[in-house]
């Protein structure tokens, strides 16, 4: 079995706290696991460290999100305008909009498929969609290429702070966005959030437009793509592009065994609520089977950071024993 961990790196804005830093967990199986690892080329992000692992291209690491996500959904046209769209709960202060720790809203897939035909009754038109794809959305429009800003996760616990529109698409786009804030702020389906203490959609989010585009063949597809948490439309996309299902995973006893395993953790995007619980789910078992034989072979893609396992260089006796975090943010 060969198996690929691929999650986000350390959420770098609270990284820089040292309150953070001193509170972050030990996590020492996973330390342990880099320090005998063979660090490999980094990548911009995860995502595009995941795609270069299976194969992809290089230029590949830089196809837009939507892009990817486009691929879960058939009824698309081929160079379809799209974005993906984010429900958020904001919070309005004096001068400014901020977005808080929580204010991105995960919902269930009812609740999503609920939301998606009321906005697509409200809005929709030929061209004008909203499609539910694995735990979000993706918006289809004629100007939805026009969604310059940046994803939500880099924002949390900040101003939402906007450029001014750059063109008639991102302006075309910024209308729709104020409409449906007016739309969302009276509806009955956060009526019913309101009544459950959930706290309501106020706003959608657009962002990573593109233009729907075929992907490249990958030269290393895994034979199995397993997920941790809630999946999204990215990885709906890849596993399309694969032609596998999307299997969801709560620890290790659930990945399959004795395959070319790829197992993404986006859950940890964001946050460090759910780090953790990692060494327990994931490390320690990966230690035990690497040490016994049963795990071929382990690739961590952490962040912007790859690493390669088994290693066999003396030279990694020689490695300052450092916490995982030092190690992946060196």
């Amino acid at each position: 079995m060969s198996l690929l961990i691929a999650m986000p790196g350390p959420p770098l804005p609270e990284y820089e706290s040292a309150a953070v830093r001193a509170a972050l967990p030990a996590l020492p199986a996973l330390s342990a696991l880099l320090l005998r690892a063979r660090r490999l080329p980094g990548a911009a992000h995860w995502r595009a460290g995941l795609l270069l692992d299976c194969g992809a291209p290089a230029a590949a690491s830089t196809i837009a999100t939507a892009a990817v996500a486009a691929r879960a959904v058939p009824a698309l046209a081929a160079d379809a305008s799209i974005c993906v769209a984010e429900p958020l709960h904001v919070v309005a202060g004096i001068s400014r909009v901020h977005l808080p720790p929580d204010g991105r809203l995960q919902l269930d897939a009812g609740e999503l498929s609920q939301w998606a035909d009321a906005f697509n009754r409200e809005f929709g038109e030929p061209q004008l969609q909203l499609h539910v794809v694995a735990g979000g959305w993706l918006l289809a429009a004629p100007f939805a290429q026009g969604a310059r800003d940046p994803a939500p996760v880099a924002l949390l616990g900040e101003p939402l702070v906007r450029a001014a529109a750059r063109d008639d698409a991102e302006r075309a786009l910024r209308r729709l966005g104020a409409e449906v804030e007016m739309w969302l702020a009276a509806h009955a389906l956060n009526r019913a959030r309101e009544a459950r203490q959930l706290p309501p959609v106020n706003s959608l989010w657009f962002w990573g437009g593109a233009r729907a585009t075929a992907l490249p063949a990958l030269a290393r597809p895994p034979q199995a793509l397993c997920v941790a948490g809630e999946p999204d439309a990215w990885l709906a996309g890849l596993a399309a592009h694969c032609a596998l299902p999307l299997q969801r995973v709560a620890a290790w006893q659930d990945l399959p065994p004795g395959s070319a395993t790829l197992l993404a953790l986006p859950h940890l995007e964001g946050s460090w609520r759910d780090w953790a619980e990692l060494d327990a789910r994931w490390f320690e078992p990966a230690t035990q089977l690497l040490r016994a034989g049963g795990l071929d072979a382990l690739r961590l893609q952490i962040g912007g950071s790859a690493w390669q396992l088994p290693y066999h260089s003396p030279l990694r006796l020689l490695r300052r024993r450092r916490a995982w975090h030092q190690q992946v943010l060196a």
